[in-house]
């Protein structure tokens, strides 16, 4: 691929064999730091594949730059039966130009034909990156947050910090009218941290990877919060590993005490105001219907 080759020029697909799978452990460990003694087994995924699980790779040529891994399961342990999207990686040279987004609409397309109504997944809340495409760009949603859930020596992307992670819920059949459905209700509208609506609920001094964050209110009673996060949380680790976990212990009460009042995290916005980046949250509190008529 050319620099700046249009993503439509990229070849995304169902992987089979199992000189595929071997390929997609290479690139996972190239994306995510892991040893050589780390990262899927290509056994799991060549017996998934052929079981109703969903392994997908992006080809530039007859290069693997991309791929997505995701099993059936039972959402909450109960049901219903779900896709679990277990894990995504795109090699570093081929990102920011919309390879994830194709992967999952194509693990979206996969989902639909086996039946499934929902797709989950986890990712480290303080990446602004995945989380403007998770809930902005593919409208899931997160209402669960899970705490060091891999411990703190997962890879070198996460080395020293605690893994916590949202659980996104993506209603797959649900897409095409969920921002609408949020709009109408909570009056929600919001492409930019320009026009976010919401009482902020963070005060965040610096930029940079000298962000910090130094009030918070854990008892607001608006509709609508916004929670700022960092602009870029892994400068932050490399530079001043203590803010970086200063960064996860304070976000993490934020969101178990909203989540826990029944507030769900449904947009990100990333914009500039007044000369500054932002990273911006949109929490709401739905009403108590909501989740289920959701569902179905």
């Amino acid at each position: 691929m050319t620099d700046g080759a249009d993503v439509s020029e990229m070849m995304i697909r169902d992987l089979t064999t199992y000189d595929e799978f071997l390929q997609v452990r290479e690139v996972q460990r190239a994306c995510w730091g892991f040893g050589s003694d780390e990262g899927l087994y290509p056994p799991i995924l060549l017996t998934a594949s052929q079981n109703g699980g969903v392994v997908l790779g992006a080809f530039d040529g007859d290069k693997l730059v991309g791929y997505l891994f995701g099993f059936l399961g039972l959402h909450e342990n109960r049901g219903p039966l779900k896709l679990c999207s277990q894990t995504m990686g795109v090699l570093a040279d081929y990102r920011g130009r919309g390879i994830a987004e194709s992967l999952k609409w194509a693990q979206r397309d996969r989902a639909l034909k086996l039946g499934l109504k929902l797709v989950t997944w986890t990712y480290d809340p303080l990446e602004g990156p995945n989380a403007y495409l998770n809930l902005h760009k593919l409208n899931g949603i997160a209402r669960v947050y899970k705490r060091n859930i891999y411990g703190e020596h997962f890879s070198a992307l996460n080395e020293g910090m605690p893994t916590d992670r949202f659980l996104v819920e993506w209603w797959v059949e649900q897409i095409s009218n969920f921002k609408s459905q949020i709009s109408a209700q909570s009056g929600l509208s919001q492409t930019s941290t320009r026009n976010v609506k919401g009482k902020e609920i963070t005060r965040v001094e610096g930029d940079g990877a000298s962000q910090r964050l130094v009030e918070y209110d854990l008892k607001s009673e608006e509709e609508t919060v916004c929670v700022q996060v960092p602009v870029d949380i892994q400068a932050i680790r490399k530079e001043d590993m203590a803010l970086a976990v200063d960064w996860r212990r304070k976000t993490r009460e934020i969101f178990e005490t909203y989540f826990r009042r029944g507030y769900v995290a449904v947009d990100f916005a990333r914009g500039e105001r007044d000369g500054a980046q932002r990273n911006l949250y949109t929490l709401w509190r739905p009403p108590a219907d909501w989740i289920a008529e959701l569902s179905g």
